[in-house]
């Protein structure tokens, strides 16, 4: 990496710096994991240097190049390491070695031919200043079929050549001094976009900046209304633009991201200067007829390396927040690739927005950010309740009997050679006979419950070296017999990916932290992360600063040992904001929705539904612990007498039929009871603002389902914590309902209940985790509750609205809303 030191005016450069300092980056296309690319690539190395070196008595590998130039009164010290070097009749022979995918599409004029040449004529340049007679030659080695083929390249003057290179070096690094003033300019453009603070949001936004200037890791706890979105992205930006470093926020949902992307907005509006991007998947992004990831197959992809990228991205910057309509319809003009654009723009972003893979997952996160050190990074991960189960995910690869099926038949319907095909096809039954061979141990095939198992380090190691060389040999074939590369999404690539990540994972798999089953009826064997933690840990290390937010990490101890935190990081908890006589929270303790004694419960849950819902018109939501339970519970209520219709969540629904939900609620000439469960797309991160929803049913505490996995996270976390059913079970559950509740009040003005359903919500076990403000009560009669509730509302407004003495209600002053709102009420002023 280039380093500057400025005491002594010293550039310290590698020659691929100075090859290439005036390039654009390139897309690569090609579907051969960077990993088998890279380590077919050092092979093919090894190979020519051993061959050399056994015909070349002086033969010499890796030599130590460096010299220098100075350049507008700076010393530029260049260095690097060349492949071959050897003596032959009195002639220093320097090679250097480039392994490429295919001799008939490599093109020896082509830009990157000449960037080879340049870089193996700038390790002669070296020898040419000791003096010495050299010839130099380019070695390309064909990585599929190992032809080799040596040219000669004629070595000529360079000085002019290091002399522009270098200047172009050093304009970029003056640019970047100016850009870094620039920015502590920008940074007091930062400012608090509206004419009041909410509660305590001032000293989140004081307290977070304190913790961002000491590199802190925080927890905050807020719960809507708090504006926490504001709270900490403001300090966050104006630190980053003051010190030169980036923002990434992080999100679990969509939907979340569409809230910060609104938020920006806000900030641009007070004229804040700054450059935002909300990163997309790229097969949402994709504008392509067909999503497949090959040049001669995508226009956009094609045309990518023959348009100028900085022209375009300048055009991008033009705009501060960059979202995925904006950059489809870039793509589209210039007809290059919209995830790829995306990413280039990312890197002149001062604030970037995505989902948690592109920093956390570890095949997907997004290496130009994360491949070298990146502690110019401010990281904020919001509803950080959802970071640990989603990262354990991460680490909880499994091989299916189906998909080893599946697969081979891809294979054979491909009709392949026959030596690709029989390849492919033996590591397939390899895998198949491996996985049988632990089921037929045992005697009950139909068993539902994984069993431990203990697999073959060395044997998945070997199917993964065999699996390798059967992808160069498959994306090959593939090519000659379609004349172009398999998708992104091709079966034998997918499976490659997976076995990857089996074999990586199974590794380290004697740690408490992982188990490795056998699923006997589903036919599977899979590695089971209990606590992505030690991971995390080790990943939040690296950044400048961390806050985690959420209205549910609580308990706050435990979240942070589940999200990686060292027992030194800081802890901010807020209670709500709204006053308690908007907020009526009930308990129904009188019956059980156990797993095993809630089929008594269905009716009497349908009719308490069906009269609280009655008692005033408006729109309601129930959240169940499984679809299940909520279709039996459906069926009873369709037999009620109900005012409103009825809107019930599908096992699998689109963000379309979602979004047509969310409109149906809005609509005011019609009212709706949801039905949906819990920690699913209605439960986290939606605001159901004003009469959007008035209550809200939580059956139960949504606690996980029973099963082997589960019981292995509660033996670890017994292990680990002492706290097993806690850890694995409770706080879990107890995190829904707390989130669900949370869709109710939203602003100052929303005004509802919330009614809890079952005994254990009674109990000091589960409502000691509740938050602390909650005033639970447990009435008689909880429909003559509701309905004083709503009367008393109504007569307070009444009040409010004549009597002269009483102050005007908060919904007739000028608020300002939550942060979903920001953007509208702007627009509004």
């Amino acid at each position: 990496k280039l380093k500057i030191i400025k005491e002594l005016k010293e550039f310290h450069v590698s020659i691929k710096d100075v090859v290439f300092a005036s390039s654009e980056r390139r897309f690569s296309s090609t579907k051969i994991p960077l990993r088998i690319r890279g380590l077919k690539g050092t092979e093919i190395h090894q190979i020519f240097q051993k061959k050399r070196k056994k015909t070349e008595k002086t033969f010499q590998r890796e030599v130590l190049v460096k010299f220098h130039k100075t350049v507008k009164g700076w010393k530029f010290i260049i260095s690097g390491r060349a492949d071959i070097v050897y003596e032959k009749e009195g002639i220093l022979i320097v090679e250097e070695i480039k392994s490429i995918l295919n001799f008939e599409d490599f093109s020896l004029e082509s830009k990157t031919a000449e960037d080879y040449r340049q870089q193996l004529l700038l390790y002669g340049h070296y020898f040419l200043q000791m003096g010495k007679k050299i010839q130099c030659h380019l070695v390309l080695i064909d990585i599929y079929t190992g032809k080799t083929e040596i040219i000669e390249v004629p070595h000529h003057d360079l000085s002019a050549y290091i002399q522009k290179q270098c200047e172009t070096i050093f304009r970029s690094w003056e640019m970047e001094k100016k850009v870094k003033a620039d920015q502590s300019k920008r940074s007091k453009t930062i400012v608090f976009p509206f004419e009041k603070y909410r509660p305590n949001q001032e000293e989140i936004i004081q307290k977070t900046m304190q913790y961002i200037q000491k590199r802190e890791r925080l927890m905050l706890l807020a719960p809507s209304g708090l504006g926490k979105t504001i709270g900490t992205l403001l300090p966050a930006l104006k630190y980053a633009l003051t010190k030169n470093k980036r923002v990434f926020v992080i999100t679990s949902k969509t939907t979340q991201q569409h809230i910060y992307r609104e938020t920006l907005r806000i900030f641009t509006k007070m004229k804040a200067k700054f450059n935002s991007i909300i990163l997309t998947a790229k097969e949402k992004m994709c504008v392509n007829n067909s999503f497949t990831c090959e040049k001669s197959l995508c226009p956009y992809l094609n045309n990518y390396e023959k348009v100028s990228l900085d022209e375009i991205v300048s055009e991008m910057l033009s705009k501060q927040v960059i979202d995925a309509r904006y950059i489809r319809k870039i793509a589209k003009s210039h007809t290059v690739c919209p995830f790829e654009i995306s990413l280039d723009c990312s890197l002149h972003c001062d604030v970037i927005v995505g989902d948690y893979n592109y920093v956390f997952h570890p095949y997907i996160k997004l290496r130009r950010f994360f491949d070298h050190p990146y502690d110019d990074i401010i990281l904020i991960v919001d509803e950080a309740h959802n970071l640990p189960p989603r990262a354990a995910t991460y680490y909880s690869p499994e091989i299916t009997l189906e998909s080893l099926n599946d697969t081979e038949n891809y294979l054979r319907s491909l009709r392949m050679p026959k030596i690709v095909e029989k390849e492919g096809i033996s590591i397939y039954k390899l895998l198949t006979n491996y996985i049988t061979g632990l089921i037929d141990q045992y005697s009950d095939k139909e068993l539902k419950k994984p069993i431990l198992a203990k697999l073959d380090k060395k044997f998945f190691r070997q199917v993964l070296k065999d699996y390798d060389q059967l992808i160069l040999s498959y994306i090959q074939a593939y090519t000659l017999q379609q004349g172009f590369q398999p998708g992104g999404k091709d079966a034998i690539l997918v499976f490659g990916l997976n076995l990857r990540q089996f074999t990586t994972i199974l590794k380290e798999s004697d740690s408490p932290e992982y188990s490795e089953l056998l699923y006997l009826k589903e036919g599977k064997i899979k590695i089971l992360c209990k606590s992505a933690a030690p991971k995390l840990e080790k990943q939040l290390a690296g950044f400048h600063s961390v806050i985690m937010q959420s209205a549910t990490l609580f308990p706050m101890d435990y979240f942070r040992k589940m999200l990686g935190y060292l027992p030194s990081a800081q802890k901010l908890h807020y209670n709500s904001p709204f006053a308690m006589e908007n907020r009526l929270y009930l308990l129904m303790p009188t019956l059980s929705t156990k797993y095993d004694e809630r089929r008594e419960s269905y009716d009497e849950i349908a009719i308490t539904i069906c009269n609280a819902v009655n008692v005033k018109n408006g729109n309601y939501l129930a959240f169940f612990p499984s679809f299940a339970y909520l279709k039996a519970v459906q069926h009873e209520i369709e037999t009620c007498s109900l005012s409103v219709e009825l809107l019930v969540q599908d096992r699998k629904m689109s963000e379309r039929k979602r979004k047509n939900f969310l409109k149906k609620l809005k609509n005011p000439d019609r009212k709706y009871l949801l039905l949906a469960v819990h920690g699913g797309i209605f439960s986290e991160g939606v605001d159901f603002t004003g009469d959007m929803a008035i209550g809200v049913f939580i059956i139960g505490p949504g606690l996980p389902a029973y099963s082997m996995e589960q019981e292995l996270m509660k033996k670890y976390f017994q292990f680990k914590f002492k706290k097993g059913f806690e850890y694995a079970y409770r706080n879990p559950g107890m995190m829904k309902v707390i989130q669900a509740a949370g869709r109710i009040f939203r602003t100052s003005t929303d005004r509802g209940f919330v009614m809890l359903i079952g005994h254990r919500f009674s109990t000091p076990y589960y409502n000691s985790i509740l938050p602390t403000d909650w005033v639970v009560e447990q009435p008689i009669d909880l429909i003559k509750r509701i309905q004083t509730f709503w009367k008393t509302q109504t007569a307070d407004l009444k009040e409010q609205l004549h009597g002269k003495q009483v102050e005007i209600p908060q919904r007739n002053q000028k608020k300002y809303p939550k942060t979903a709102d920001l953007f509208n009420f702007m627009e509004k002023l």
